[in-house]
């Protein structure tokens, strides 16, 4: 039992060692900007265009969320390194939360397995003690 709570130990640390290596993504400083930078292709409708057969006109379209509604917009072409710079960083971002919380899961589980074990540990003792008083006062 010893060599289990052991390996629980060293469990509990690594997980909040990991959770430490994390914090860095949160107290970054770099705006977020929770959406999405794609290239839409598409035709323009125009009959002697060169899209009505050959290659679609492209654009980069920023999905987002602002204002809670959901917004979609062409950026001009000089932001597109920046806007991909923040929608990126809120992906890398939003990965780093689920896994604090796949980690911090994981930490409660070991924690609630060392209680147990802890616990069968006083419970073997009070035992030991509780029979050790109880001779000790039958022999007197």
């Amino acid at each position: 039992m010893t060599r289990k709570l052991s390996l629980l130990r060293t469990k509990l640390n690594d997980t909040h060692t990991q959770i430490q290596q994390l914090l860095p993504d949160f107290k970054a400083r770099q705006p977020l900007l929770p959406g999405s930078l794609y290239t839409l292709k598409r035709r323009c409708g125009k009959p002697n265009c060169h899209c009505v057969e050959g290659p679609l006109h492209t654009s980069t379209v920023l999905s987002y969320r602002g204002e809670q509604k959901p917004r979609t917009m062409t950026p001009p072409a000089d932001q597109i390194d920046a806007l991909e710079n923040m929608t990126d960083d809120y992906r890398d971002f939003r990965k780093a939360r689920a896994q604090v919380v796949r980690l911090q899961r994981q930490m409660l589980e070991h924690v609630d397995q060392i209680q147990t074990l802890r616990v069968q540990q006083g419970e073997r003792n009070f035992r030991k003690i509780r029979f050790d008083s109880s001779y000790a006062h039958s022999r007197r």
